[in-house]
């Protein structure tokens, strides 16, 4: 997990520095918190290995080997795959990877020529899918036997694939050189694509095992097209080239990993304890966004005995080096005792290569960047933050079907998926962006509480505007930062009627989309009080431009639990107000919709919850989403004082009026249970915050006797 916030920290760094996030570097989603586990799915056939996905992510591309077949599966739902087809390319050979070009038109794979004499071998074959038909499109010739993994050039120009050339892994050196292909797509017409070879010469690269035969194994291409890393898996090295000229840049060994820990001995016993010193050969590698840095997934390929100076096969872990070969990062001995200590170390495999890190892949969800990397024989996917290269942050444990092998993150869909070659499945796993940033002021002359409406700054979504309802007095608009480890209050616009300070209860908060805000009072009708509910448009100074009055006859038959919340239409031409509680008579509460430019209130039904567990259910807010549909939040009125062994109705449902005719009952759908989800036990949610990414609901602290929860929820 990522390490939490704390209060105490943000508390002094606020009281050292003022302002903390005044300046700060915006932040426009919330930070991954950790990735669980959606489903396992079971493919057609054997075997799931390299994975790829069209760009929206809702189609994914997967090699079966064994039936030589590549499978189509309808992802849109994770929970619930839809099988769409299986492309037979047996005539060919065996389909070794997968990449889609990303306009989504072809998926391209490779596929190896399967004569068992080496002397038979012939060249492997790159096919094109048609991804509309679901067809084959072309087939291209490649110049080299044996083509291994494949990449697509982020412009999609040009694919580039490992040629390894594995003509007998027991009998290395072979005699016929792998190479490097580049692939100049005809996308108009893809059998006419081009060709080019690219040798790799090892002969002047320290610390390579076999510098006659270099074994390209895996592509990485940076995220600015510019450069391809490939790893030579059983020389220990990786090779850098430049994808305009398709010209070698350099080529270095990968080192060895030291660890102070590991199980050398296979004797039916964990005894992690013997020191251990790897070659890292990596299987699986990744660039990072930056194209400065290299993620090496340290497998291992060749024997223990060959080289006879006691180095292991496999460094049992990963790495982070730099584009020239440096070490930047070293996992040593930590995965392995991961793997001890959640039970999925293999005793078995401890004379050979251990845990064998197999995949890896790097992916940026939000404003982070992850590195995933996967345990082909304990059978897990570890999640590390490599924001900081240098220190990475283990996320998340992530237990797969047997012997993962391809790693595809789908930032697009807050997915990662790992390919379990030995069992067929595919995991899918979802970023929990949940998060809670505790809210602060800088000074204590700028105190908050009692937060009773949010609403995203225009343009901004790293800030939010919030108000107080009476607990605070004179009624003010706070404007609060979200910065990477909290929210802090920037500043609070006070508002004043007639050039003096303004008291009103307010309980929510919209933007006028002609300018300035929307507010709404509370009411309290009862005996000796006489505050009725007021609709208020305010401009960007806080001073009062307008107060609308609800009818009399409807004014009349509210007594309290009035005006909860406010949004407007896209075009303001409409102002929407929920109404907590139903009328005097009714059993239905109301939404109440003001015509700004007629003066004139509508009104429609809304059907409350009814499995509350003792008080009463009420709507607590109104927003607009993206949509042009409307949420609200229902809220029981148990948590709090009233203790929470009984609160239940913690919701935001959503409604349309599209075709609802005034006087009409709207149809409501849950988008969230705040109770059962999020373990929401405080009264009082009566916020609720539309951004792109997700919702921001916070809670009324009853004037300062409770704190103020803040949570985002991802779309």
């Amino acid at each position: 997990m990522m390490k939490k916030f704390n209060i105490r920290t943000f508390f002094g760094a606020a009281v050292a520095f003022g302002s903390l996030f005044l300046g700060a570097e915006s932040v426009t989603s919330a930070p991954i918190q950790e990735f669980v586990s959606v489903n396992r799915y079971a493919v057609d056939g054997a075997v799931a290995e390299i994975i790829s996905a069209t760009p929206d992510g809702d189609t994914l591309i997967y090699t079966n080997a064994d039936d030589g077949k590549v499978g189509l599966l309808d992802i849109r739902d994770p929970q619930n795959p839809r099988p769409l087809n299986n492309i037979d390319v047996s005539d060919i050979g065996e389909p070794t990877a997968v990449a889609v070009t990303p306009n989504g038109r072809y998926a391209l794979v490779t596929v190896l020529d399967l004569a068992e004499e080496i002397a038979d071998q012939q060249p492997g074959t790159l096919v094109f899918i048609d991804l509309a038909r679901q067809e084959i499109a072309a087939r291209v010739p490649l110049l080299g036997i044996g083509p291994d993994n494949l990449n697509v050039t982020p412009n999609g120009e040009k694919a580039i694939i490992a040629i390894e050339d594995e003509e007998d892994e027991d009998n290395l050196p072979g005699q016929r050189p792998g190479s490097v292909n580049f692939v100049t797509i005809n996308y108009n017409n893809p059998a006419a694509s081009q060709v080019n070879n690219v040798e790799l010469d090892l002969s002047e690269v320290e610390g390579v095992n076999y510098a006659s035969d270099p074994q390209p194994e895996y592509v990485a291409i940076s995220k600015n097209g510019r450069t391809v890393a490939i790893s030579l898996q059983e020389n220990n090295a990786i090779a850098v080239l430049d994808i305009a000229s398709e010209e070698v840049t350099r080529i270095f060994s990968a080192g060895t990993s030291v660890h102070e820990r590991a199980d050398i001995v296979e004797e039916d016993e964990i005894d992690f304890s013997q020191p251990l010193e790897g070659r890292r050969e990596p299987d699986s590698i990744a660039m990072t966004a930056d194209g400065r840095y290299i993620i090496t997934a340290n497998e291992g390929d060749t024997d223990l005995e060959r080289f006879g100076d006691g180095i292991w096969s496999g460094g049992r872990g990963w790495s982070i080096l730099d584009v020239q070969g440096n070490v930047i990062y070293d996992s040593g001995d930590s995965l392995e005792e991961l793997a001890i200590l959640r039970g999925q170390y293999p005793e078995g495999r401890s004379e050979n290569r251990g845990i064998e890190i197999e995949g890896a892949a790097v992916a940026e969800f939000g404003d982070r960047e992850f590195a995933f990397v996967a345990s082909e024989r304990g059978s897990f996917l570890t999640v590390y933050d490599i924001t900081n290269v240098r220190a990475p942050e283990l996320v998340s444990f992530l237990p797969t079907g047997k012997a993962p092998e391809g790693v595809l993150p789908l930032p697009q869909r807050n997915l990662v998926l790992t390919a379990n070659e030995d069992d067929g499945t595919i995991d899918f796993f979802e970023a929990k962006m949940l998060w809670e940033p505790t809210i602060m002021s800088p000074r204590v002359d700028l105190p908050f509480s009692a937060l009773s409406g949010l609403v995203p700054v225009p343009n901004n979504p790293s800030e939010l505007y919030a108000i107080p309802d009476n607990a605070m007095q004179p009624s003010r608009i706070f404007r609060i930062a979200i910065g990477r480890e909290g929210a802090m209050v920037e500043d609070a616009i006070m508002l004043t009627k007639d050039s003096e300070p303004a008291n009103y209860d307010l309980e929510g908060i919209a933007i006028a989309p002609r300018g300035g805000f929307w507010l709404v009072s509370e009411g309290d009708n009862r005996e000796g009080r006489e505050k009725p509910n007021i609709l208020i448009k305010a401009n960007s100074r806080g001073e009062i431009e307008e107060e609308i009055f609800l009818p009399e006859d409807a004014a009349a038959s509210i007594t309290r639990f009035g005006f909860e919340g406010v949004t407007t239409s896209s075009d303001g031409e409409e102002v929407y107000v929920a109404i907590q509680r139903a009328f005097e008579g009714e059993e239905l509460v109301r939404i109440g919709e003001y015509d700004v430019e007629e003066g004139e209130w509508r009104f429609y039904y809304y059907p409350l919850d009814t499995d509350n567990v003792g008080g009463w259910v009420g709507l607590s807010e109104i927003s607009r989403d993206t949509d042009g549909s409307f949420l609200v939040i229902e809220r029981d009125n148990q948590g709090g004082e009233n203790g929470a062994s009984n609160v239940r109705v913690k919701r935001i449902y959503r409604f349309s009026l599209r075709g609802v005719e005034e006087g009409e009952t709207v149809e409501k759908e849950l988008v969230a249970d705040l109770y059962a989800d999020n373990d929401w036990y405080e009264e009082k949610v009566e916020g609720l915050a539309v951004t792109e990414a997700g919702y921001w609901i916070v809670s009324d602290n009853d004037g300062g006797e409770l704190f103020t929860r803040l949570l985002f929820i991802p779309r």
